[in-house]
């Protein structure tokens, strides 16, 4: 009896003896309850199905950005050669900055080798090109999910209450008008870098709070390598990471959870050695000075406005600002609310800062922006609920959900267009030159095309932003000109016409993705890029058995004699709306109408 009762007192004293692993087991268990409540397991395989299946409409290569046809052609080489072989060779002889497209390339190479795997899965096939749109599907909707399991840590790492039904509900909502937004559409499915970046950069930031909440340091060192990964996929991604590692530092400290630094110390120096190593091996090509010289030339080579720079920042969060305009306000003091608005300020202070200087942005270029303001937006509709159903104040509903009805349909083309017209009739040139950016290139304000624009919504991606790639007509161009196999060239025309924003470069690339493959010993560098040098004629260069097809776009009259004496074809595209390449006035042959395209060859061509 009395050995029991000792017992029973050992077991009472060690527990009072070990107050902080109590309270530490404890808190796990209360968050561990959250996660994995009965919410968890209906709502977000909601969200995720919404997610991946509300924009089903597209295409591959449908309203599309004009680099993804170059991310389709560069998967191939990526397919077919060694690319990072070919980097680490010639690092020391690549020209450095954002005009040369090698240096480019490599700034999203884990995004190329990445479409390039799909490539060597299925082939340069039409099957390739929809397993590629639909692994991006997933990617976007596995984010926007990622997003709202990051808004439901967070809390549970700030607050003291844990997430009720309406906290789920307004997050529902937040993530629901995002999806729905056409920022949302300009990323789901297409492939560009910032899908995959935009998964890696959600599962960082969730990797770096699990560390912290079980102050693990082989978490830490996970974390760490996310953050690298961001970085190998997209250089200027990593940004908006290392400002969520500081400002959680920053957070950590001022919570005087000291014992959760070691983590994030571990975090930092796992990305930072992983940085420095890939930096060494291929250096100069990432090195710090490198990648400084490479911002300042973009915005040189990429001149904007910031009026439209800064828009292009409010398209990509979307619908997601009617929410977080509710919450910065009225819930400033909160520790969620707080955290998320250092975050997203901090984050799009490089963007603004190099908008107000006279770089062009982009909206998909913010894109990071996502992840703190659907944290904001989802608290904001929380808040909005909350004071409906528990205050019955009705007015803060029936007022958000009318601003979200005007900017999901009021008409785009009307709207621009007045705005447009008021901006040339009233204000004075010292600001119109802050709008308009034909004024910054030309000097002049150009043609508008919003009356062209059928487009509902005021927070809408640019025209120019939507540029649909008919692939499958591309690709019959692409199997007469590789199949059979011979020398040929193709005179092209590189000027855009009157309503045409885009060049046919990119329809130039996928011919080339769905022609001949490329062997193994072929150089990636080395191998020159449909028209690379425009004022260069054709034959400067010669068809080879690596790449017998030669695209160009400049045509000397003394080529003619050299493509009869090698007898060598020289076919000419024509399309729609685009003017006719330059040459002498020869006598053409249509040897293929798909339209809007034509394919021709010189008439006395094949007579000799």
């Amino acid at each position: 009896m009395e050995a029991h009762h000792s017992s029973a007192l050992a077991a009472r004293k060690n527990i009072t003896l070990n107050p902080e692993s109590h309270l530490h087991n404890t808190d796990k268990f209360s968050k561990f309850s959250a996660w994995y409540s009965p919410r968890t397991f209906w709502m977000l395989p909601i969200v995720f199905f919404i997610a991946l299946l509300f924009h089903f409409d597209l295409a591959p290569l449908e309203e599309t950005h004009w680099d993804a046809p170059i991310y389709v052609q560069l998967s191939k080489r990526a397919a077919e050669t060694n690319i990072l072989a070919d980097y680490r060779e010639h690092a020391q002889d690549i020209q450095l900055g954002p005009g040369d497209d090698a240096h480019w390339y490599f700034t999203r190479i884990g995004h190329i080798l990445l479409l390039g795997e799909i490539t060597k899965l299925f082939g340069t096939t039409e099957t390739a090109l929809i397993a590629m749109q639909w692994l991006y599907r997933v990617f976007m909707a596995l984010g926007v999910v990622l997003c709202v399991v990051l808004g439901l840590r967070l809390v549970n790492f700030l607050r003291p209450e844990k997430p009720d039904s309406i906290w789920w509900i307004g997050y529902f909502i937040a993530a629901v008008t995002y999806i729905a937004s056409d920022s949302y559409r300009g990323l789901q499915g297409h492939l560009v870098s910032e899908p995959p970046a935009f998964l890696t950069l959600v599962s960082f930031t969730l990797v770096s709070l699990r560390a912290v909440e079980d102050r693990s340091l082989v978490v830490g060192a996970c974390a760490g390598s996310l953050l690298f990964l961001l970085f190998f996929i997209r250089i200027d991604a990593t940004l908006p990471g290392m400002i969520f590692l500081i400002v959680l530092l920053t957070t950590i400290v001022l919570l005087r959870k000291y014992e959760a630094l070691p983590s994030i110390i571990v975090a930092g120096l796992v990305s930072l050695v992983l940085y420095l190593m890939y930096a060494w091996w291929f250096s100069p090509l990432v090195n710090p000075q490198t990648l400084a010289n490479f911002s300042s030339a973009a915005k040189e080579m990429f001149p904007g406005v910031p009026a439209k720079g800064l828009f292009a920042i409010i398209i990509a969060g979307g619908l997601l600002w009617v929410g977080a305009c509710v919450a910065i306000p009225m819930l400033w003091r909160d520790p969620v609310v707080r955290f998320a608005t250092m975050w997203l300020g901090l984050a799009l202070l490089p963007l603004v800062i190099d908008s107000l200087n006279g770089r062009s942005i982009q909206a998909r270029m913010a894109f990071f922006v996502v992840l703190p303001l659907l944290i904001l937006s989802g608290e904001g509709w929380t808040w909005i609920l909350r004071s409906c159903i528990k205050q019955h104040k009705i007015r803060s509903l029936v007022v958000a959900l009318g601003v979200v009805i005007i900017l999901a349909f009021a008409p785009y083309s009307l709207i621009m267009q007045e705005a447009r017209n008021f901006a040339i009739n009233h204000l004075p040139p010292e600001i119109q030159k802050y709008l308009f950016v034909s004024l910054v290139k030309s000097g002049a304000i150009g043609p508008a095309l919003y009356y062209q624009d059928p487009k509902l919504g005021l927070l809408v991606r640019p025209m120019y932003e939507r540029w649909t790639v008919e692939y499958s007509k591309a690709r019959e161009i692409g199997d007469y000109l590789y199949d059979p196999e011979r020398p040929a060239y193709l005179l092209w025309p590189r000027a855009r016409s009157t309503g045409h924003q885009h060049s046919l470069q990119g329809y130039i690339r996928l011919f080339q993705y769905f022609g001949k493959e490329h062997t193994q010993d072929g150089d990636f560098i080395l191998t020159k890029l449909p028209n690379k040098v425009s004022v260069e004629s054709c034959t400067e260069q010669m068809p080879t058995k690596l790449e017998p097809v030669i695209f160009c776009s400049t045509f000397d009259p003394r080529d003619l004699d050299i493509l009869r004496r090698n007898k060598i074809p020289l076919y000419i595209l024509g399309a729609d709306g685009y003017p006719m390449p330059n040459m002498p006035p020869l006598k053409l042959t249509v040897l293929l109408s798909i339209p809007p395209f034509v394919l021709y060859e010189i008439a006395s061509s094949r007579d000799e």
